[in-house]
C-alpha cells in the first residue's frame, strides 16, 4: 500500500513539474520568437534575413505544437478531474490504494506477537540477572552496568515491537473497512436508489455513525503526532550522543596507547566502548519505532480519509435519496389534493342531496374518516417499500397498544360495534348508568351527549356536554329512547280517596286520556305497525289505560298514555293541568292526601270512616253518625 501511495505521489509530482517545465518551455520560446522578430525586421542583409526568417518559423511551429499538446493535456487533466470528481470516485481510488488485506494484517500481528512476546522473556531473563547482582567495584560493577543497558536496550525493543503490532492492528481495521466499503459499493450498485421512509431512515443514522466514527481519529492522531515528536527527538539525540562517543573515543585512544599506557584512561576507555556499543544496539529499535509511529500515522490517516471519503459518499446518497423522496411524493400529493376535493364535493354537494340534519353530519363524518384511511394507504404505498415490513411493524405496535391502552382500543373497536350495529344514532337519547342525554356527536374514541333531565327532574337539556369512552357499549346497559320508533310509554298517578266513585273517576281520566293523546296514539299505532314490520313482533297495544290499586289512604289509578320522547314532558304537563281542570268542575272527586281522624272516646261518638262506593256518579255527603237515618242509595260500612 506504500508503494502505491509513493507511486501515485511521485506520478502527480511528475505531472505537475512537466506541466511547469512546460509553461516555462512556452514562456521561453514566446520571448525568443519576440526577440528574432526584432531582429528580423532590423536586418538589411537578404541572405541573413532569409535565414532568420526560417528560424523564426520553426519556432513558431515548435510554440503551435507544444500549446497543442499543452491543450490536449489541459484536457486529459480536466478529463480525469471530472473522473475523480465525484464522491464515489474518489472513494473508489482510495480502495484501489488499499492493497493490504486482513489474511495479511493479521499474520504480521502474529508475527509480531511472537517476537514480542520472545523479547519479553529475555528481557526478564536480564532483569532477573540485575537484581541477583551486587553493586560491587571492578568485574561485578561493570557487569551489572552492561546487564542494565542491555535491559534498556530489550525496553526499546518491547516498544519498537509494541508499537509496530498496534499499527498492523490499525492495519486490520483499515482493511476491515475497505473490504466493508466494497461490499456495500457492490451492493449499492444492484439496489435502486428510491427514497423511501425506511432508506431515508437508514442513510440518516448511517450518516451519524460516519461522523462520529470520523471524529474519533482526532485524539489518536495527535497522540501519534505527539509520540513522534518524542521519538523523533530520542532518536536525533542518540546519534548526537553516538558521534560524541565517537569524538570522546579518539580523545581517550590518543592519551593512551602501546608505549604510554594509562590503566585509568584504558577503563574509561573500556566504559566509553561499552556504553557505546549498547547505544548503537538500541539506536536501530529506536528507528524502528520512529518508523512504526509513522506507519501507524498513515494507516489512520488512511482510516481517516477513508471515513471522510465515505461521509462524502453517504451524503451524495443521501441527497439522492432525499431527490427521489421528493419526486415521489408529488403522486401522493396530488392524490391527496384530489381526496381533499372529492371530501369538499361530497361533503357540500352529494350528501345534502341524500341525507339531512343528523344524518347528514354523520355521513360527512363517515366520508371523513374514509378518505384518511385512503390517504394513509396512499402515503404507505409510496413512501415504504416493503409494505410486508409494515404489516410486520403494525401488528408489533397494535399489540403493544392493546396491552398498554386496553381502553382506548377497546373505544376505538367500540366505534365499529356503534357505527356497524346500527343501535345508536346522532339524534338519539340515550340512559347509560343513569346518566341521560341526546347525542351529538360519535366520534371514533368517544360520543358526545347534552345532558337531559338531571336535576331539573324534567326532560329537558341542561346545559352539560357528556363524553362518553365508547366502550360503554361493552360495559354498561343502554336505553334508547329512539330505536325503532320515538314515543314511549309514561303514566300519572291519581290518588282519590275511598269516598270517591271511582267508576266515575275511571270514566273521567278515560276521557281526558283519549281526547289529550289521540295524535300521539295514532302515531305510536302507525311506529308501532312499522317496527312489527321489521322484527316481526307486535310491539305493545297503544290505547289509553288505566289501573288501579289501593293505597293506605286511598285508591290509586294510573293513567298510562305514550308521548314523542322529545315532547314526554310537555305531553304529561298537558295532562295533568287537563286533571285539574276536570276535578275542579267535578267536585264529587276527591283527591286524597294523608289525614289525621281524632274519636271521641268518652262521648263514645264518631264519625264513619270514608269508603269507596262503585256506582252512578253521585256522592250523598255529609257521612252519618251511628243509628242516624241514611238514604237508601248511600253506603256504610260495618264497625
Amino acid at each position: 500500500m506504500r508503494r502505491l501511495l509513493a507511486a501515485g505521489l511521485i506520478l502527480c509530482l511528475a505531472v505537475r513539474l512537466g506541466a511547469a517545465a512546460d509553461d516555462e518551455r512556452a514562456a521561453g520560446l514566446k520571448e525568443q520568437i519576440h526577440t528574432l522578430e526584432t531582429v528580423v525586421a532590423g536586418a538589411k542583409n537578404a541572405g541573413e534575413k532569409t535565414r532568420l526568417e526560417v528560424q523564426l518559423q520553426r519556432l513558431r511551429q515548435e510554440l503551435s505544437v507544444l500549446e497543442s499538446r499543452q491543450i490536449l493535456e489541459s484536457r486529459e487533466r480536466a478529463l480525469q478531474d471530472g473522473r475523480t470528481a465525484s464522491p464515489l470516485a474518489r472513494l473508489r481510488e482510495k480502495l484501489r490504494d488499499i492493497d493490504s488485506t486482513v489474511t495479511e494484517a493479521e499474520a504480521r500481528v502474529h508475527s509480531l506477537a511472537a517476537r514480542h512476546q520472545q523479547a519479553a522473556a529475555e528481557r526478564d531473563a536480564v532483569m532477573t540477572q540485575v537484581e541477583g547482582g551486587r553493586p560491587q567495584a571492578g568485574a561485578n560493577a561493570d557487569r551489572q552496568a552492561d546487564l542494565e543497558e542491555r535491559l534498556f536496550t530489550k525496553g526499546e525493543e518491547l516498544r519498537a515491537l509494541a508499537l509496530a503490532r498496534e499499527a498492523a492492528e490499525d492495519e486490520i481495521e483499515l482493511a476491515h473497512e475497505a473490504d466493508r466499503l466494497r461490499e456495500r459499493l457492490k451492493a449499492a450498485e444492484g439496489a435502486a436508489t428510491r427514497g423511501g421512509v425506511r432508506a431515508l431512515s437508514e442513510a440518516y443514522t448511517r450518516l451519524r455513525e460516519i461522523r462520529l466514527v470520523g471524529d474519533q481519529f482526532a485524539a489518536p492522531l495527535a497522540d501519534l503526532d505527539q509520540n513522534l515528536k518524542v521519538s523523533q527527538s530520542a532518536l536525533e539525540l542518540a546519534r548526537q550522543k553516538l558521534a560524541k562517543y565517537d569524538e570522546e573515543l579518539l580523545l581517550l585512544q590518543r592519551q593512551t596507547g602501546f608505549l604510554n599506557r594509562d590503566a585509568r584512561v584504558e577503563r574509561l576507555l573500556a566504559e566509553q566502548r561499552s556504553q557505546k556499543n549498547a547505544l548503537g544496539e538500541r539506536l536501530p529499535f529506536m528507528a524502528a519505532q520512529v518508523e512504526a509511529i509513522r506507519h501507524a500515522q498513515q494507516v489512520v490517516r488512511a482510516r481517516q480519509e477513508l471515513a471522510g471519503l465515505e461521509l462524502a459518499f453517504q451524503e451524495e446518497q443521501l441527497q439522492n435519496l432525499e431527490a427521489d423522496g421528493l419526486r415521489r411524493l408529488r403522486w401522493p400529493g396530488l392524490m391527496l389534493l384530489g381526496l381533499l376535493g372529492l371530501q369538499l364535493v361530497a361533503s357540500r354537494g352529494v350528501l345534502p342531496i341524500f341525507y339531512k340534519k343528523e344524518s347528514l353530519f354523520l355521513a360527512r363524518r363517515l366520508v371523513r374518516y374514509l378518505l384518511i384511511a385512503l390517504a394513509v394507504v396512499v402515503l404507505t404505498g409510496f413512501l415504504f417499500d416493503d409494505l410486508s415490513t409494515v404489516v410486520t411493524m403494525l401488528g408489533v405496535v397494535s399489540a403493544a397498544l392493546v396491552i398498554s391502552l386496553q381502553d382506548v382500543c377497546t373505544s376505538f373497536f367500540g366505534w365499529f360495534v356503534i357505527m356497524g350495529g346500527g343501535k345508536l344514532r346522532i339524534g338519539d337519547r340515550l340512559e347509560i348508568d343513569g346518566t341521560r342525554g341526546d347525542v351529538i356527536d360519535i366520534q371514533l374514541l368517544r360520543t358526545t351527549l347534552v345532558e337531559v333531565n338531571g336535576w331539573l327532574g324534567q326532560d329537558q337539556p341542561t346545559g352539560r356536554i357528556i363524553l362518553l369512552p365508547n366502550n360503554f357499549i361493552f360495559k354498561h346497559k343502554v336505553f334508547n329512547f329512539t330505536h325503532g320508533h320515538p314515543y314511549i310509554w309514561g303514566k300519572v298517578d291519581v290518588t282519590v280517596t275511598f269516598a270517591t266513585p271511582v267508576a266515575s273517576a275511571l270514566l273521567l281520566f278515560q276521557r281526558v286520556l283519549e281526547e289529550e293523546t289521540r295524535e300521539e296514539f295514532a302515531g305510536a299505532r302507525q311506529a308501532g305497525a312499522t317496527m312489527q314490520e321489521r322484527y316481526g313482533v307486535e310491539d305493545a297495544d297503544y290505547r289509553p289505560k288505566i289501573y288501579t290499586h289501593i293505597a293506605d289512604s286511598g285508591v290509586t289509578l294510573s293513567l298510562f298514555f305514550v308521548a314523542h320522547y322529545r315532547h314526554f314532558s310537555a305531553t304529561r304537563n298537558r295532562i295533568n293541568r287537563r286533571l285539574v281542570a276536570e276535578l275542579e268542575t267535578h267536585r264529587h272527586i276527591q283527591l286524597a292526601y294523608t289525614t289525621l281522624h281524632i274519636l271521641n272516646e268518652r262521648s263514645g261518638v264518631g264519625e264513619a270512616p270514608p269508603s269507596a262506593v262503585l256506582g252512578p256518579d253521585v256522592t250523598t255527603p255529609p257521612y252519618f253518625r251511628a243509628g242516624a237515618n241514611r238514604p237508601p242509595d248511600s253506603y256504610s260500612p260495618s264497625r
